[in-house]
C-alpha cells in the first residue's frame, strides 16, 4: 500500500526527475553559531527575503549552510518554482539538510512540492525522523487526491512510531487545508482508542478531532467515552471532548458533565463548557450555572459566555439576578450583557433597571478593560446606539473608543435590523452611517477597523446612504504604514465594497523591515527575560537560533522599556493570552515590522511564546503566550521564546492584566 501511495503521486507529478536515496556513510555535522559572521549573512537573507541568495547557499560546500538556507526558506511566504526544484534536489543531502529541505517543501503549501516528496520517501527504512518529515509535508502541500492517498496508507501499525506520527501530522495539516474524509477520520478514531498508541501518535488524533467534525456513530462514541473516563493525558481528552461535544446525544452529555466534576485541569474544565454548546440548554443549565463561580477565572467567564451566546428568553431576567449576585465584577458584567441579549422587548421594567445599572458601573469604572464590558453589555440592546456613540465622543482611550465601535457595528449587523427598529430603521441606519464615516475619517485604528467592516458587511445597504464614496479614497491618505496596516485595509476594502469593484491593498515596504543586532543576541550566555505582571511574574527563555530578527527586535524593545505598563488586552481561555501593544486594544502597531519566523519547530506544549501577526511578515510588537499545544499554528506563527517559570500566572491572566515590567535576567 505504501508503495502504491507512492508511485500514485509519481504518476501525478511526474515532470520531477526521481531522487535516489542518498549512499552517504559520513555527514557533516550541522553548528548553528550566531557569532559567526557567514551563518549571519545567511539570517540577513531571510530577512531580506532574497530568495535567489539563499537557493545559492543551497549548493554550499558546508552542511551548516546548506541547512541554514533551507531553514530560512521555509519562513517565506511563497517560493519560486526554481527555488522548489532546488530544495528538491537536496532530499538527498546529510540527514539534517534534507529534513530541513523536506519542511521548506511542505511550507510552500505547492502542489507540485508533493511528488517530489513522495519520490524522495526512504523505501530502505533507514531513515524514519526523514521519512516521517516527508509524510508530514505532504499533507501541508496535498491536494484533495494526495490527501486521499495519504490517509488510505495501511501498512504502518502503532509500532511504527515515527512513520505513524508522520502521517498523522500529514493527515492533521490536510485537513486543516479542507481536505479530509472518512478514511481519515477512522484512522485517527483507531489510532486514539489503541491502547498500544505512543502519546506521539494519539495527540496529532486528539488535535484532529478538535478541530475537524468527525460523525460519530455509537460504537465510536462509546469508544471515545471509555476513553475519556480512564485518560489521564489532557491534550488527548480534549480532542476527545471536542469531538463527543459535537453530536448532541445524551450519553455524550452525561459523560462530558461526569468529566466536568472530576478534571482538576482548568483546560479541560473549559472545553468541556465549550462543547455544551452542542446540547438542548434545559439538559446543561444547572451545570453552567454552577460554572459561574468556578475557582478558576478564565473557566468562569467562559461560564458566563455560554450564556451570553446560549441563553434563552425565559431565564433572562435570572441572569439579571446573577448580575447584581455576588459574582466577581467581570462575571456579573458579562450576566448583564446575557440578559440584555435575551430579554423580552415587553419587559420594559427589567430593562431600564438593567440599562441604569450599566450605566452608572460605567461611569464609576476607573479601569478602561472594565468599561469596555460594560460598553459590550450596553451594546446588546440596539436602541442604546445613541449613548454608545456619546461615550465614544467623550472616551480618552482607545480602549474605550474600540469597544464602542465594535458594539455600534455588532448594532449594524444584526440579521433582525430592520424587524427591531421597524418604522426608524432608515433613519437609525443613516445615524450609523454618520458614525461609521466619522469613525473612519479619525484615522484613530480601533473606531476605524470596526467602522469599515460594518458597512463592508452590509455593503448593499449603506450604498444608497453613501452616495458618493469618494470620502474613503481621502480617508486611506490618513492611515500610516505599517502601523496602521489592519485599519487601512479594512478600510479599502470596504471602500471596495461600496464600488462593487477589488483593490489590491499593498503590502509593507521593505524599508520598515526591522535588522537584526547581533550584538545583542549573539553572546553565549542563555537569554532570559522576566515579565512582571499582577499576577506574579513569568520568566521566558528566549530563541535566538530559531528567531533571531524576533528575538533581537524583542530585547531592543525590553531594554527601551517599551512594555512597561501595557496590558494583556486579548485572553481567549484555553488559547492565549495576548498583549504588548501600543494602544491596549489589540489594534495599531508601530512604524516598524519583523520578518515572520517559521523554523521547524512547533507549537507542541504550553507557554510557547509568539507574535501576534496581521498576516505574514507584518508581526511588531504584540506578543502572546498559550495556555496548550496549538499545532493549528504550526509553520504559521513565529515562536521565539518558551516559559521556563510561571506557567500559572499565564493561565490566571484575564483581559486588562497589566505587564508592570520587563526586563532581561
Amino acid at each position: 500500500m505504501l508503495y502504491r501511495f507512492v508511485a500514485a503521486i509519481v504518476l501525478t507529478y511526474g515532470l520531477f526527475a526521481c531522487i535516489p536515496p542518498s549512499e552517504k556513510v559520513v555527514e557533516q555535522p550541522v553548528v548553528i553559531d550566531l557569532a559567526d559572521p557567514r551563518l549571519q549573512q545567511i539570517y540577513e537573507l531571510q530577512n531580506e527575503r532574497a530568495e535567489d541568495s539563499l537557493r545559492h547557499y543551497l549548493s554550499a560546500p558546508e552542511a551548516s549552510h546548506r541547512y541554514l538556507a533551507a531553514r530560512a526558506l521555509g519562513s517565506f511566504p511563497s517560493l519560486q518554482p526554481a527555488t522548489l526544484d532546488s530544495l528538491a534536489a537536496h532530499l538527498n543531502d546529510d540527514m539534517a539538510v534534507r529534513i530541513e529541505a523536506a519542511y521548506a517543501l511542505g511550507q510552500s503549501g505547492a502542489a507540485r512540492a508533493a511528488g517530489s516528496l513522495a519520490r524522495a520517501f526512504d523505501r530502505t527504512g533507514r531513515y524514519p525522523a526523514f521519512n516521517a518529515t516527508v509524510l508530514a509535508a505532504v499533507g501541508k502541500s496535498a491536494d484533495a487526491a494526495t490527501a486521499r492517498q495519504l490517509a488510505e496508507i495501511t501498512t504502518y501499525t502503532v509500532a511504527d512510531t515515527a512513520l505513524m506520527a508522520g502521517r498523522l501530522w500529514g493527515i492533521y495539516y490536510a485537513a486543516l487545508r479542507g481536505h479530509h474524509g472518512p478514511a481519515a477520520d477512522a484512522t485517527v478514531v483507531d489510532v486514539l482508542t489503541d491502547p498500544l498508541a505512543a502519546p506521539a501518535l494519539r495527540r496529532p488524533a486528539a488535535h484532529y478531532l478538535y478541530r475537524i467534525d468527525v460523525p460519530l456513530d455509537t460504537a465510536t462514541e462509546g469508544r471515545l467515552l471509555e476513553l475519556l473516563r480512564r485518560e489521564t493525558d489532557p491534550e488527548v481528552n480534549m480532542g476527545i471532548i471536542r469531538s463527543l461535544g459535537r453530536t448532541g446525544n445524551a450519553t455524550a452529555r452525561a459523560g462530558l458533565l461526569r468529566h466536568y466534576e472530576t478534571a482538576e485541569d482548568w483546560r479541560q474544565r473549559v472545553e468541556v463548557l465549550r462543547a455544551l454548546e452542542g446540547f438542548e440548554y434545559a439538559a446543561v443549565r444547572e451545570s453552567v450555572l454552577e460554572a459561574l463561580r468556578d475557582r478558576h477565572p478564565l473557566v468562569a467567564r467562559t461560564a458566563a459566555e455560554y450564556f451570553i451566546s446560549q441563553g434563552e428568553t425565559a431565564d433572562a431576567p435570572f441572569y439579571l439576578q446573577l448580575a447584581e449576585d455576588q459574582l466577581t465584577d467581570e462575571v456579573s458584567t458579562l450576566m448583564y450583557r446575557a440578559a440584555n441579549r435575551h430579554l423580552a422587548p415587553f419587559l420594559t421594567d427589567y430593562r431600564d433597571r438593567m440599562n441604569n445599572a450599566l450605566r452608572t458601573a460605567y461611569g464609576q469604572a476607573v479601569d478602561s478593560y472594565a468599561r469596555a464590558e460594560i460598553i459590550r453589555a450596553l451594546g446588546e440592546f440596539p436602541w442604546m446606539y445613541r449613548v454608545l456613540y456619546t461615550y465614544y465622543r467623550e472616551a480618552e482611550s482607545p480602549v474605550e473608543r474600540t469597544a464602542t465601535a465594535e458594539a455600534l457595528r455588532t448594532i449594524s449587523e444584526r440579521d433582525d435590523f430592520d424587524a427591531f427598529f421597524r418604522g426608524s430603521a432608515r433613519r437609525v441606519r443613516s445615524e450609523l452611517a454618520n458614525y461609521f464615516r466619522e469613525m473612519i475619517a479619525s484615522a484613530d485604528d480601533g473606531p476605524a477597523y470596526h467602522a469599515a467592516l460594518a458597512i463592508a458587511s452590509a455593503a448593499d445597504t449603506y450604498r444608497p446612504v453613501y452616495t458618493d464614496s469618494d470620502w474613503l479614497d481621502t480617508a486611506t491618505e490618513s492611515f500610516t504604514l505599517p502601523r496602521q496596516i489592519e485599519a487601512y485595509r479594512e478600510v479599502v476594502a470596504a471602500r471596495n465594497a461600496l464600488r462593487q469593484t477589488e483593490g489590491a491593498v499593498p503590502e509593507v515596504g521593505s524599508g520598515s523591515v526591522r535588522q537584526i543586532e547581533w550584538a545583542r543576541i549573539s553572546g553565549d550566555a542563555e537569554l532570559v527575560v522576566n515579565v512582571a505582571t499582577s499576577e506574579g511574574d513569568i520568566r521566558i527563555r528566549l530563541w535566538p537560533k530559531e528567531a533571531p530578527a524576533t528575538v533581537s527586535s524583542f530585547l531592543e524593545l525590553v531594554e527601551g522599556g517599551y512594555y512597561d505598563d501595557k496590558r494583556f488586552h486579548r485572553v481567549v481561555p484555553n488559547f492565549v493570552a495576548q498583549g504588548g501593544g501600543p494602544r491596549g486594544d489589540g489594534m495599531g502597531a508601530e512604524d516598524f515590522t519583523v520578518r515572520t519566523e517559521t523554523p521547524m519547530v512547533h507549537w507542541d506544549r504550553p507557554g510557547l511564546v509568539g507574535m501576534a501577526s496581521a498576516g505574514k511578515d507584518t508581526e511588531g510588537v504584540q506578543f502572546f503566550i498559550t495556555h496548550r499545544p496549538t499545532p493549528h499554528l504550526d509553520g504559521k506563527y513565529t515562536i521565539f521564546g518558551e516559559v521556563i517559570e510561571g506557567q500559572e500566572v499565564v493561565d490566571r491572566l484575564v483581559p486588562g492584566s497589566p505587564i508592570n515590567r520587563i526586563s532581561l535576567r
